[in-house]
């Protein structure tokens, strides 16, 4: 949810490139909810947890897979400047770290989910803007009926 509300408010400051970005995020979350529906992975036991609030399932880690395709697609699309650019590239290593940290994941988890992330930016990220750019007037025009 709060990746959700960060897509809205790109879309308030620049609609065309916040499109950009909340297509690839969309695209790249529903990759995370394939690989974790298809594999079915547990998560480490409750008891290592040091949260008791997580659930679903564990393989891969969707806050390392979606939290580095959404911050790396601003930091692209947005072409955002240092330092704030290096904050960008960092959170999703910061919160695929604070995952395991946690103990709501495995290594392979975390890790695994940054290579899908990186994979799926670099093959699909393209392919994913055209794809959209379809709905983009039916969005355009929902948007500014509703801000």
């Amino acid at each position: 949810f709060p990746q959700f509300c960060v897509c809205c408010l790109l879309l308030y400051f620049d609609f065309e490139t916040g499109y950009k970005v909340g297509s690839i995020w969309f695209w790249g979350y529903a990759v995370n909810l394939a690989f974790k529906n298809t594999i079915r992975k547990p998560r480490p036991p409750v008891a290592q947890w040091k949260v008791k609030h997580v659930k679903g399932w564990s393989f891969p880690s969707g806050h390392s897979l979606v939290s580095l395709v959404l911050y790396w697609s601003i930091a692209k699309h947005f072409a955002v400047v240092s330092p704030y650019a290096e904050l960008l590239y960092a959170l999703p290593i910061i919160l695929g770290l604070s995952r395991l940290y946690l103990r709501v994941h495995f290594v392979e988890d975390v890790v695994v989910g940054w290579l899908i992330a990186f994979s799926y930016l670099y093959f699909c990220e393209d392919l994913v803007i055209q794809f959209n750019a379809q709905f983009y007037e039916i969005f355009y025009r929902i948007f500014h009926i509703l801000a």
